[in-house]
């Protein structure tokens, strides 16, 4: 049975961050919901076997982003170049929603760890609200439209996409060091702070790029 909860739960928050990552950047959604879902049962079997089978809490963040990362280029046609842009922007954006949710909820909430009935409540609650937000970004056509469809598609080496790359690097460094500081002691602003700076930084350059051209 905990089997079983912590696979519908981690499905849900996969599939939230899924649809987070591809609302922000105006992917189809609807059309992609099958391999949406598949995606986000196989990404729930790795979560399982890394925390629970395992016992590699503190490594989830630094295995899972690369097989997200693989899932949108192979998966679901996203560029190269894109693919890991979509990837950590979604996922650091997720992860900021991860943090206010879960500090919100210790004011009420015993201490949230993975695989309790408590930290199931607090996953339940982040993805719901990242829907929320998804829903949101959709209804006020806020997500960005540059990124194009499918594997054969050049990338230009411009200042802009340098930069991207650039803090496309930055975003994973953070992600990867995020269980670590958030589960392992009193970190927590330590853990925010790095999380929104690197995705303000990210969101600048995706802001100009979508504005100054889509090369």
């Amino acid at each position: 049975m905990n089997a079983l909860s912590f696979l519908l739960v981690s499905m849900l928050e996969w599939f939230a961050l899924i649809v987070l990552s591809f609302t922000m950047f105006r992917i189809e959604i609807v059309g992609n919901r099958g391999q949406i879902g598949f995606t986000s049962f196989l990404l729930s079997l790795l979560s399982y076997i890394l925390i629970v089978s395992l016992g590699l809490v503190t490594m989830a963040t630094l295995v899972q982003p690369p097989v997200v990362f693989l899932f949108y280029w192979q998966m679901f046609r996203i560029p190269v170049f894109y693919a890991g842009l979509v990837m950590t922007n979604g996922y650091l954006a997720y992860i900021l929603l991860t943090t206010v949710v879960f500090g919100v909820l210790q004011q009420f909430l015993p201490d949230i760890m993975p695989d309790t009935t408590v930290g199931f409540v607090a996953q339940i609650a982040t993805a719901c609200t990242a829907l929320i937000v998804s829903r949101l970004i959709d209804r006020y056509r806020l997500g960005y439209t540059f990124v194009p469809h499918g594997n054969r598609v050049s990338v230009r080496f411009t200042k802009i996409n340098a930069r991207l790359l650039l803090f496309t690097i930055v975003g994973y460094l953070v992600m990867t060091s995020y269980n670590f500081l958030y589960f392992l002691g009193n970190y927590k602003l330590f853990v925010l702070l790095p999380v929104f700076v690197s995705l303000a930084a990210l969101q600048y350059w995706v802001f100009r790029k979508e504005h100054t051209g889509h090369d």
